[in-house]
């Protein structure tokens, strides 16, 4: 009788446990995260982000602070597919820090990276700064100025390995200026007689594919490239004046590109 009493136990907490569903992923992800151009001075800064769940979003919060610590909260409306909100003008040479918070109906909470600008200088625009060679071999990244203008590159990002808007691990952030027309040559971690300005913090190889995304200081993606399928090339990769990737076989660091064979369409 026990026996038949604990094979009854055991087929009901079967049934029980098939019935038990996945548990959803409660938390927002909020990316995307970039402020209008224009000049900041006697202007409000109108944010703009993406906010995605797996369930309801029930708030999204612009939080913006003057003194870096008591933050002021402004509800954030959708718009289309992404979420706006503006910061209040402030008195010129005023640093605001901000950051984008979402909540979910489950009562649970994510946020973007804190970001600043000072109200009064005029937002740059990062448009004709391209990546332009990589090389995997001889260790190295370019950036091409390709704008009609110098370039200040203060708090320009570089990653490496990026997986989709969620950025690992931040390796060179620029604060220099680039000159129209010019290149910028980045070396690995490790490259001997290299000014330490000009290093980013880690490794290439060309048997690995790699990421690399350029973001300006609000975190606005700049340029990308992503070289999955080109592992276990020897030479350089690099942009030519049509746009396009190409395999070369001269490497070419802080000079114009060789011509090459179109067999690196990733854009």
């Amino acid at each position: 009788m026990k026996k038949i009493f604990s094979i009854a136990l055991l087929a009901c907490a079967l049934v029980f446990s098939s019935c038990v569903k996945d548990e959803v992923y409660p938390f927002p992800t909020v990316s995307g995260v970039t402020t209008n151009d224009g000049y900041l001075k006697g202007q409000e800064i109108v944010v703009t982000a993406k906010v995605s769940a797996l369930i309801d979003v029930e708030s999204v919060t612009l939080n913006y602070a003057t003194d870096g610590k008591n933050f002021k909260q402004v509800p954030m409306k959708l718009n289309g597919k992404n979420y706006e909100g503006a910061i209040p003008a402030q008195p010129n040479d005023t640093e605001v820090t901000y950051f984008v918070s979402a909540r979910t109906s489950a009562g649970k909470e994510s946020a973007s990276k804190p970001a600043t600008f000072k109200a009064g200088k005029e937002k740059v625009s990062f448009k004709g700064l391209v990546l332009n060679e990589l090389n995997g071999s001889d260790k190295f990244i370019e950036i091409y100025n390709g704008s009609d203008k110098d370039l200040d590159l203060t708090g320009v990002k570089m990653y490496k390995d990026a997986v989709g808007e969620v950025f690992d691990g931040e390796t060179w952030v620029g604060s220099m200026t680039i000159k129209k027309g010019e290149y910028l040559v980045l070396w690995t971690t490790g490259t001997p007689d290299i000014d330490p300005a000009y290093i980013f913090n880690s490794g290439l190889s060309g048997k690995k594919a790699v990421r690399i995304t350029l973001l300006d200081p609000d975190g606005g993606v700049i340029d990308d490239f992503n070289t999955s399928n080109s592992v276990d090339f020897k030479g350089s990769m690099g942009r030519n004046a049509d746009g396009k990737w190409y395999y070369q076989d001269t490497k070419t660091p802080g000079a114009k590109n060789v011509d090459g064979v179109d067999l690196l369409p990733m854009k």
